[in-house]
């Protein structure tokens, strides 16, 4: 119980600090964002915490991405394991991530 408590507005904690000081950035095409990725922004920790990705068909081409691997962001120095991958359309997919938060500290 003690942990819904401390979740945001969407059920959501940051992975990485645990905080719930979170800000919510939907994919989309239209409306307040044009983001091609879904991803949180923690207030407490300013880290970027992706949930969806969006690659190209090159990018999948190349190998990179499957169901099970890590998927590492180098810029936030975080990994994430990859979930799924859906297909949305004809030259675009769609890469679902969970946060890897042990592997953070190794990474730091």
């Amino acid at each position: 119980m003690a942990e819904r408590e401390r979740q945001g507005p969407e059920g959501r904690i940051c992975p990485w600090c645990e905080s719930a000081d979170i800000r919510f950035v939907q994919r989309g095409y239209a409306g307040p964002t044009d983001a091609v990725d879904q991803y949180l922004v923690c207030g407490a920790c300013q880290k970027t915490t992706y949930e969806i990705v969006a690659k190209s068909s090159r990018e999948m081409r190349l190998g990179r991405y499957k169901a099970g691997d890590v998927y590492q962001d180098r810029a936030q120095n975080t990994s994430y394991s990859i979930s799924r991958i859906l297909r949305a359309g004809r030259n675009e997919f769609l890469i679902y991530l969970k946060p890897l938060a042990h592997r953070a500290s190794a990474v730091l």
